[in-house]
């Protein structure tokens, strides 16, 4: 198949025309470089349409317009890739070409050699910095389209360079820009592969860094995800600490009254609706008054302290509460205990804390010991009956183990079944 040189100057013009439109129509706030390199391609275009229309045209169109649009090309191409790498272009670079081509191709109308020296030698430096500012951020740059884009205006380059050759070998005949010859068809035919090279490069140059500004968005987002976490991880940790610290004695680190209260409150309706009995144990340091007044505030402290912990660790089933009530008593409330049980376990925290042996010389028995009284009911389906009633007998039955000689046990023996008190 035969190629002449205004075919290609056709496929030239077609596809820098066809370039323009994918380009112009990605969103230019978010690659405002393409911008620049649509106008790229618009003044190729019109170069091109003017090198065609080179004889039916004035001179001044065809030939000097022509070249200065084939300038501001390689200028357009050169600003874009300075915005795309973020970076200030020259402005020497940025003016000078068209200033130069514009200013002298009119002289130069009748004098193909020059001209054609003087231009490709302007285009040789244009491109050949666009393949230098490349070649430079190569590391800053991601990806693959920067090398389209080197391999492109090498070409360019090169083209340039060799037409120079020509014309400072005296063959002018060969670089008439519509004459087709091997060197013509040679020439647009890499000008050809450097335009796709440009629109390939392009594309793929915009196409990688949205990539990678995704990914290192996506990193982010992870890593602010993360710190979220952290931070609801160590806000529901603080939750907790402070949950604890409401309902927590402070001295002993049993319950506190308020959550007694609301333990008692919680397994009062459980027994209530299952029909069950509820335990509870009132228990009183024997003869405090007379310890602290004998061994001083610290002193007392530490006997609760000890004391709490002898609670805490007699305490063996899950939900079993042991709590601080006031002062130097406590309160113990065994899930899922009846009566028995209940003085069972009385019994055994009164045995446990006379075992440590704390020296208290104003007790009778010469050491702290506790009293415990013990009561259990079964609520009754009213609603109107109240937790009150329980504590009632449990310290009821305290005040008789306390009369009774202290270091002991009472369990309430009224009926173990709710009764309301008249209102």
């Amino acid at each position: 198949m035969d190629v002449n040189v205004p075919s290609l100057l056709v496929a030239i013009i077609v596809m820098s025309a066809t370039l323009v439109l994918p380009v112009a129509l990605v969103p230019l706030r978010q690659h405002p470089e393409l911008r620049t390199w649509a106008w790229a391609l618009g003044a190729n275009t019109l170069a091109y349409v003017l090198f065609v229309l080179r004889g039916q045209v004035s001179d001044l169109l065809s030939v000097v317009l022509a070249n200065v649009a084939v300038a501001q090309t390689l200028v357009l191409f050169y600003l874009g890739i300075c915005r795309f790498q973020q970076r200030e272009p020259s402005r020497w670079l940025s003016v000078a070409p068209v200033l130069l081509v514009g200013a002298s191709f009119p002289l130069l109308l009748d004098k193909l050699p020059l001209r054609v020296m003087l231009g490709c030698s302007v285009y040789a430096a244009q491109s050949l910095a666009c393949v230098v500012i490349l070649v430079r951020c190569r590391e800053q740059t991601i990806g693959r389209g920067q090398y389209l884009l080197m391999a492109g205006f090498t070409l360019a380059t090169l083209v340039s360079l060799f037409r120079i050759g020509a014309a400072a070998s005296g063959y002018m005949e060969l670089l008439s820009i519509l004459l087709t010859n091997p060197v013509q068809v040679t020439t647009f035919l890499v000008l050809i592969v450097a335009l796709i090279l440009f629109g390939t490069g392009l594309a793929l140059m915009v196409h990688e860094r949205s990539e990678s500004q995704l990914a290192r968005q996506s990193g982010l987002l992870e890593q602010q995800n993360r710190l979220l976490q952290q931070y609801s991880n160590r806000l529901e940790a603080a939750n907790l600490s402070l949950t604890e610290l409401s309902i927590t004695d402070s001295l002993t680190g049993l319950g506190n009254r308020r959550h007694f209260d609301e333990v008692l409150r919680t397994e009062w309706e459980r027994a209530r609706r299952g029909g069950k009995p509820l335990a509870l144990l009132l228990i009183d340091i024997d003869c405090f008054k007379d310890y602290n007044d004998c061994y001083g505030h610290q002193a007392g402290d530490d006997c609760l302290m000890k004391v709490a912990t002898v609670l805490r660790t007699s305490l063996r089933r899950a939900g079993d509460l042991a709590a601080r009530y006031g002062g130097e008593e406590f309160a113990v409330v065994p899930v899922d205990a009846d009566l028995e049980r209940a003085r069972q376990l009385a019994q055994a925290l009164c045995r446990a804390v006379a075992a440590q042996a704390l020296a208290h010389v104003r007790s009778p028995h010469g050491r702290v010991t506790v009293s415990i009284g013990v009561a259990a009911l079964v609520p009754s389906l009213d609603a109107q009956s109240e937790p009150a009633a329980l504590i009632r007998r449990a310290d009821a039955a305290l005040y008789r183990a306390k009369e009774g000689g202290r270091n002991k046990v009472e369990v309430d023996r009224l009926p173990a079944r709710c009764v309301n008190a008249p209102s």
